[in-house]
């Protein structure tokens, strides 16, 4: 006997919160990765970020542990799609580190150069993200959807345009991310992590959109099947 197909409802509400959590991720690792200019070197960018220097064992930390949570992240995504068992646990955990790690480097920022961007904007989708994850455990909402405990015929949809969805805001971070990222002789500080970005973007988005491609061919082919008289022979070749 099979278990009943989720409603559309909790499939919904299950993807875009997984979606969420994937594009958070994601944020905090390229937020991380980019600490690195200013954990390894602050001197070399602008008077501003040599403020900085006195505190750069406090940068590299935070840069390791950011980058740390959220390559931890990206596997807890894996989770949330296949409905591991402590999936939500974890990305609560991930989610609550994340937002601590980007809060004190904004708050630092603010304390030391007199303003906390861009890495404010990843304390304020990390908090908005863990906001919506804790109300996904009220019981109506978590009755919904399950408990996030049904992987099966959706988790590759769900990976899928996670993936996706991921690539899109690394493709797109030259253009909301370059207005905070601009030095005083006009450099733009984004181009040094620019085909990174452009390349793992592609990889990512490609990838997310050839899995969910064959996720919903699969799952045609089995609406069909179930959708065949009994004794009818399958066509096709």
């Amino acid at each position: 006997m099979t278990s009943p197909r989720p409603s559309t409802a909790s499939r919904i509400i299950r993807i875009l919160g997984i979606i969420l959590f994937a594009i958070t991720a994601f944020f905090n690792l390229m937020g991380g990765i980019g600490t690195a200019c200013v954990a390894l070197n602050p001197i070399r960018w602008s008077p501003a970020m040599a403020k900085l220097a006195p505190y750069q064992w406090l940068y590299i930390l935070l840069m390791i542990g950011a980058t740390f949570v959220s390559v931890w992240g990206i596997l807890v995504t894996i989770g949330l799609a296949r409905g591991y068992r402590h999936a939500y646990r974890d990305a609560l955990i991930v989610l609550a580190l994340s937002a601590l790690f980007a809060g004190v480097q904004t708050f630092v920022s603010i304390a030391l150069r007199g303003k906390g961007a861009p890495q404010n904007m990843r304390f304020y989708i990390t908090t908005f993200t863990l906001i919506a994850f804790l109300l996904l455990r009220l019981p109506p909402v978590w009755k919904l959807i399950g408990g996030f405990q049904r992987g099966g015929g959706d988790a590759a949809t769900t990976g899928g345009l996670a993936a996706f969805a991921a690539g899109v805001v690394m493709l797109t971070t030259l253009l909301w991310a370059t207005p905070t990222h601009i030095g005083p002789d006009g450099a733009n500080w984004v181009n040094v992590l620019r085909m990174p970005l452009l390349v793992g973007g592609s990889l990512l988005a490609f990838g997310g959109a050839v899995l969910v491609w064959a996720a919903t061919r699969r799952e045609r082919a089995v609406s069909a099947e179930e959708a065949r008289p009994e004794g009818e022979p399958a066509t096709g070749g």
